[in-house]
C-alpha cells in the first residue's frame, strides 16, 4: 500500500491488506483472538498465518493477481495516505482503553 502503485476503498481495507500480506510473507503476527474481530476475519487471517507459516509455495494465479490489482489501481490513493492511516490509529486508540 505505501509504494503508491495503488489505493483501497477505505484506510480500514488498506490496513488489513497490509496484515494479511505479512502473514503471508512469515511475519509473526498472530491472528485476533476470539470476540475482537469477526469470525470471517478470524479465519481469513488463520489462513494467512498459516499460509505465511508452511514450508509449501505456491505460485499465485497471474490471473487473480492481476484482477486484483487492477480493482486496486481504480481506487483513490488518498486514502492510503500518511494522513489518512493517521487519523485512522488516532480514531481506533480513542476506541481502545488507555491501558
Amino acid at each position: 500500500m505505501r509504494h503508491g502503485k495503488h489505493g483501497a476503498r477505505s484506510t480500514k481495507q488498506a490496513i488489513a491488506i497490509g496484515l494479511s500480506k505479512a502473514r503471508r510473507a512469515g511475519v509473526r503476527l498472530k491472528p485476533p483472538r476470539k470476540g475482537q474481530t469477526s469470525r470471517r476475519t478470524r479465519r481469513s487471517a488463520q489462513r494467512a498465518y498459516a499460509a505465511g507459516r508452511s514450508r509449501r509455495r505456491r505460485k499465485p494465479s497471474a490471473r487473480r493477481s492481476r484482477a486484483t490489482l487492477r480493482a486496486l489501481k481504480r481506487e483513490p490513493r488518498r486514502t492510503v495516505s500518511s494522513k489518512a492511516l493517521a487519523r485512522q490509529a488516532h480514531q481506533s486508540a480513542k476506541r481502545r482503553k488507555a491501558a
